[in-house]
């Protein structure tokens, strides 16, 4: 995985330009066809403090996050107005509270048990630079119950252009992996609503998303 360190400073920096303070509208927009109006929990790798965990969780799944800073954990339930409750007996410190739980520590050391039936990736592929996320990819499968649903939303650019993260993730990387289905759903132009990256160098910026479904075991 990038550095820990690396997240710590910019959490400790409060330099989260990654953190969204309103849901995703492509979760709002493709959930529903992922889902298919189930209810089953949901794995969020890398959670940061999103608030998509709150739409979650208020639609009926329970939600699972996993993030590796304890700012980011501490501040997601502090925002809502959540005391959770805390266990750190096991290799990552389990924070919970009503539908909500966040794991605090990194995402390869956690083991789901039972296996999750659905996945929600926003920040997590992106965060990650390109010799990292087979490793990912096959960590995340290994969470997932087969046949499992997830929504994957990545970024597309010239990665010569810009230095990660976020990291530009070529749909061909995608048809390449060997544990998931993968569908595209959609891909638009996202330059215009994200004028930072615009000053970063950018010229060409695309927001692609995914429905994935974990192949068998």
């Amino acid at each position: 995985m990038t550095d820990p360190d690396f997240w710590h400073q910019r959490w400790s920096r409060g330099e989260i330009g990654f953190h969204r303070d309103e849901v995703h509208p492509q979760l709002r927009r493709f959930w529903p066809e992922v889902s298919q109006g189930r209810r089953a929990p949901v794995l969020v790798p890398l959670a940061g403090k999103s608030l998509d965990l709150h739409w979650f969780s208020d639609r009926g799944h329970a939600v699972t996050g996993v993030e590796l800073d304890p700012i980011a954990v501490r501040a997601f339930f502090d925002e809502a107005g959540l005391s959770p409750r805390i266990d750190e007996r096991g290799p990552l410190a389990r924070w919970h509270a009503d539908a909500v739980t966040m794991f605090q520590g990194d995402f390869f050391g956690f083991r789901a048990d039972p296996s999750f039936e659905f996945f929600y990736d926003r920040a997590a592929l992106v965060a990650l630079p390109g010799e990292v996320r087979p490793r990912y990819l096959e960590h995340l499968a290994g969470q997932l119950a087969a046949g499992a649903h997830g929504l994957l939303i990545t970024l597309e650019y010239p990665q010569e252009q810009m230095e990660g993260p976020p990291f530009s993730v070529d749909p061909s990387e995608l048809e390449h992996q060997r544990w998931f289905d993968v569908e595209p759903l959609f891909r638009d132009d996202a330059l215009p609503a994200h004028p930072r990256f615009a000053e970063r160098g950018l010229g060409d910026l695309h927001e692609a998303v995914y429905r994935l479904v974990r192949r068998s075991r």
